[in-house]
Protein backbone atom coordinates (compact mmCIF):
# COMPACT_ATOMS: atom_id res chain seq x y z
CA UNK A 1 0.00 0.00 0.00
CA UNK A 2 0.96 3.45 -1.10
CA UNK A 3 2.53 5.94 2.24
CA UNK A 4 2.24 9.69 2.78
CA UNK A 5 5.37 11.37 3.87
CA UNK A 6 5.42 10.50 7.03
CA UNK A 7 5.55 7.12 5.99
CA UNK A 8 2.04 6.41 6.72
CA UNK A 9 -0.72 4.36 5.20
CA UNK A 10 -2.76 6.46 2.73
CA UNK A 11 -6.07 6.46 3.57
CA UNK A 12 -8.58 8.94 2.27
CA UNK A 13 -11.17 8.51 4.99
CA UNK A 14 -12.13 5.86 8.07
CA UNK A 15 -15.51 5.15 8.66
CA UNK A 16 -17.01 3.94 11.65
CA UNK A 17 -18.40 5.31 14.51
CA UNK A 18 -15.45 8.33 14.26
CA UNK A 19 -16.19 10.64 12.01
CA UNK A 20 -14.71 10.55 8.67
CA UNK A 21 -10.59 11.33 9.05
CA UNK A 22 -8.62 12.72 6.05
CA UNK A 23 -4.55 11.48 6.57
CA UNK A 24 -3.50 14.92 5.99
CA UNK A 25 -3.92 18.77 6.75
CA UNK A 26 -6.00 19.70 3.41
CA UNK A 27 -5.20 23.33 1.69
CA UNK A 28 -8.30 22.97 -0.81
CA UNK A 29 -12.07 22.79 -0.26
CA UNK A 30 -14.44 20.67 -0.15
CA UNK A 31 -16.47 20.12 -3.61
CA UNK A 32 -19.78 20.04 -1.98
CA UNK A 33 -21.26 19.08 -5.92
CA UNK A 34 -19.36 15.62 -4.93
CA UNK A 35 -21.39 12.99 -3.03
CA UNK A 36 -18.90 12.07 -0.16
CA UNK A 37 -17.49 15.91 0.10
CA UNK A 38 -21.02 16.94 0.90
CA UNK A 39 -21.61 13.91 3.15
CA UNK A 40 -18.88 14.62 4.81
CA UNK A 41 -20.12 18.12 5.62
CA UNK A 42 -23.76 17.37 6.36
CA UNK A 43 -22.87 13.82 8.47
CA UNK A 44 -19.84 15.45 10.22
CA UNK A 45 -19.81 19.39 10.19
CA UNK A 46 -18.84 20.39 13.83
CA UNK A 47 -18.66 16.86 15.38
CA UNK A 48 -18.86 16.30 18.19
CA UNK A 49 -21.40 19.46 18.16
CA UNK A 50 -24.10 17.87 16.86
CA UNK A 51 -25.23 14.29 16.61
CA UNK A 52 -23.42 12.88 12.86
CA UNK A 53 -25.86 12.06 10.17
CA UNK A 54 -28.51 14.91 11.02
CA UNK A 55 -30.30 16.18 7.99
CA UNK A 56 -29.06 19.84 7.55
CA UNK A 57 -26.86 20.28 4.33
CA UNK A 58 -28.30 17.87 1.80
CA UNK A 59 -31.60 16.77 2.37
CA UNK A 60 -33.72 16.71 -0.05
CA UNK A 61 -33.76 13.52 -2.09
CA UNK A 62 -30.82 13.10 -4.80
CA UNK A 63 -30.49 16.58 -4.36
CA UNK A 64 -27.42 17.58 -3.10
CA UNK A 65 -27.80 21.42 -1.22
CA UNK A 66 -25.61 23.59 0.92
CA UNK A 67 -26.14 25.36 4.16
CA UNK A 68 -26.18 29.10 3.68
CA UNK A 69 -23.87 30.27 6.53
CA UNK A 70 -24.35 33.77 8.27
CA UNK A 71 -21.67 36.47 7.40
CA UNK A 72 -23.75 39.78 9.25
CA UNK A 73 -21.23 40.92 11.21
CA UNK A 74 -17.96 39.42 9.68
CA UNK A 75 -14.89 41.10 8.55
CA UNK A 76 -15.23 40.94 4.82
CA UNK A 77 -12.14 38.41 4.61
CA UNK A 78 -13.72 35.97 6.99
CA UNK A 79 -17.34 36.04 5.36
CA UNK A 80 -15.36 35.54 2.12
CA UNK A 81 -13.91 32.42 2.92
CA UNK A 82 -16.88 31.19 5.49
CA UNK A 83 -19.44 31.22 2.06
CA UNK A 84 -16.63 29.61 -0.24
CA UNK A 85 -16.32 27.00 2.76
CA UNK A 86 -20.11 26.26 2.19
CA UNK A 87 -19.57 25.70 -1.48
CA UNK A 88 -21.36 29.12 -2.73
CA UNK A 89 -19.27 31.33 -5.05
CA UNK A 90 -19.05 34.55 -3.66
CA UNK A 91 -19.30 38.11 -4.88
CA UNK A 92 -18.28 41.14 -2.43
CA UNK A 93 -20.52 44.32 -3.70
CA UNK A 94 -19.27 47.71 -3.00
CA UNK A 95 -19.38 49.18 0.37
CA UNK A 96 -22.37 50.65 1.45
CA UNK A 97 -22.36 54.20 2.28
CA UNK A 98 -22.15 54.75 6.75
CA UNK A 99 -23.04 58.06 7.11
CA UNK A 100 -23.12 58.36 10.58
CA UNK A 101 -26.38 58.94 12.62
CA UNK A 102 -27.46 60.65 16.22
CA UNK A 103 -28.10 58.30 19.30
CA UNK A 104 -30.93 60.09 21.46
CA UNK A 105 -30.82 57.63 23.97
CA UNK A 106 -29.36 55.26 25.41
CA UNK A 107 -30.65 52.60 28.02
CA UNK A 108 -28.09 49.84 29.80
CA UNK A 109 -30.47 47.44 31.17
CA UNK A 110 -27.10 45.36 32.09
CA UNK A 111 -23.83 45.42 31.60
CA UNK A 112 -24.15 42.70 29.32
CA UNK A 113 -27.38 44.80 27.21
CA UNK A 114 -28.28 48.47 26.10
CA UNK A 115 -31.06 49.73 23.74
CA UNK A 116 -29.81 52.44 21.32
CA UNK A 117 -31.96 55.08 20.07
CA UNK A 118 -31.08 56.90 17.09
CA UNK A 119 -33.61 57.60 13.46
CA UNK A 120 -34.28 54.29 11.58
CA UNK A 121 -31.78 52.65 13.67
CA UNK A 122 -33.35 48.96 13.38
CA UNK A 123 -33.83 49.67 9.27
CA UNK A 124 -29.98 51.24 9.09
CA UNK A 125 -28.26 48.51 11.24
CA UNK A 126 -29.92 44.77 10.87
CA UNK A 127 -30.15 41.96 13.72
CA UNK A 128 -26.34 40.67 13.63
CA UNK A 129 -24.85 43.41 12.02
CA UNK A 130 -22.06 45.38 13.71
CA UNK A 131 -22.10 48.88 14.80
CA UNK A 132 -19.69 51.58 15.79
CA UNK A 133 -20.57 54.12 18.62
CA UNK A 134 -18.68 57.13 18.66
CA UNK A 135 -18.20 60.07 21.02
CA UNK A 136 -18.81 62.72 18.75
CA UNK A 137 -18.76 66.06 18.95
CA UNK A 138 -20.50 67.36 21.77
CA UNK A 139 -23.30 70.10 21.92
CA UNK A 140 -21.84 73.42 22.53
CA UNK A 141 -24.36 74.19 25.10
CA UNK A 142 -25.82 71.56 27.99
CA UNK A 143 -23.75 68.33 26.40
CA UNK A 144 -25.29 65.19 27.01
CA UNK A 145 -22.59 62.91 26.17
CA UNK A 146 -22.89 59.22 25.10
CA UNK A 147 -21.51 57.39 27.95
CA UNK A 148 -17.65 56.52 27.68
CA UNK A 149 -18.33 52.74 28.54
CA UNK A 150 -20.51 52.48 25.68
CA UNK A 151 -17.88 53.66 22.72
CA UNK A 152 -16.92 50.72 20.81
CA UNK A 153 -17.82 48.69 18.54
CA UNK A 154 -20.98 45.90 19.19
CA UNK A 155 -23.07 43.48 17.64
CA UNK A 156 -27.14 43.97 17.12
CA UNK A 157 -29.31 41.38 18.32
CA UNK A 158 -32.64 42.74 18.33
CA UNK A 159 -34.70 45.49 17.45
CA UNK A 160 -37.87 48.00 17.38
CA UNK A 161 -38.91 50.84 15.73
CA UNK A 162 -35.95 53.63 16.48
CA UNK A 163 -33.65 51.34 18.02
CA UNK A 164 -31.79 48.33 18.57
CA UNK A 165 -30.50 46.27 21.39
CA UNK A 166 -26.72 45.85 21.24
CA UNK A 167 -24.46 43.11 23.34
CA UNK A 168 -21.39 44.07 24.50
CA UNK A 169 -19.48 43.69 28.08
CA UNK A 170 -18.79 46.55 30.82
CA UNK A 171 -21.84 48.59 30.66
CA UNK A 172 -23.01 50.84 33.00
CA UNK A 173 -26.57 50.00 34.14
CA UNK A 174 -28.14 53.36 33.66
CA UNK A 175 -31.31 55.07 31.23
CA UNK A 176 -29.30 57.89 29.55
CA UNK A 177 -32.21 59.94 27.53
CA UNK A 178 -31.34 63.85 25.57
CA UNK A 179 -28.32 62.46 24.34
CA UNK A 180 -27.35 65.31 21.74
CA UNK A 181 -23.53 65.06 20.68
CA UNK A 182 -23.71 64.31 16.75
CA UNK A 183 -22.44 62.09 14.53
CA UNK A 184 -22.85 59.02 17.36
CA UNK A 185 -23.60 55.47 15.43
CA UNK A 186 -22.43 53.85 12.24
CA UNK A 187 -22.06 50.30 10.93
CA UNK A 188 -18.55 49.06 11.72
CA UNK A 189 -16.64 49.29 8.86
CA UNK A 190 -15.14 46.73 6.59
CA UNK A 191 -17.61 44.25 8.65
CA UNK A 192 -20.55 42.64 6.33
CA UNK A 193 -24.14 44.87 6.37
CA UNK A 194 -25.63 42.20 4.46
CA UNK A 195 -25.88 38.82 2.41
CA UNK A 196 -28.22 38.22 -1.26
CA UNK A 197 -29.13 34.64 0.44
CA UNK A 198 -30.51 34.83 3.43
CA UNK A 199 -29.23 32.31 6.69
CA UNK A 200 -30.59 29.18 6.92
CA UNK A 201 -31.53 28.54 3.42
CA UNK A 202 -30.95 24.83 2.64
CA UNK A 203 -32.36 24.43 -0.87
CA UNK A 204 -29.56 26.52 -2.30
CA UNK A 205 -27.39 24.43 -5.03
CA UNK A 206 -23.72 23.92 -4.36
CA UNK A 207 -22.02 26.97 -6.49
CA UNK A 208 -24.72 29.03 -6.50
CA UNK A 209 -24.10 33.03 -6.18
CA UNK A 210 -24.00 35.31 -2.93
CA UNK A 211 -23.17 38.90 -2.68
CA UNK A 212 -22.22 40.20 0.25
CA UNK A 213 -21.80 43.73 1.15
CA UNK A 214 -19.64 45.08 3.70
CA UNK A 215 -20.07 48.47 5.10
CA UNK A 216 -18.06 51.44 4.04
CA UNK A 217 -15.77 53.87 6.36
CA UNK A 218 -17.94 55.85 8.37
CA UNK A 219 -18.50 59.57 7.57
Amino acid sequence: MAKDTLGREKVDFVWGNVPMQPNEDRTTRLDLALGDHINAVSGWGGYPAFTANTPGKDVAGTTNYVLVPSVLGLTTAAAQDDTADAGLTVTTASAAANAKTDITRINATSATVAVVYATSANTNYPVGTKVQIFAGTPAGASPVNVPAALVGSWTVTAGSSGNITISGTGFTVADTTGINATGTLAGLAATIKTQSIAAGANNTAPGAAITITPWATAS
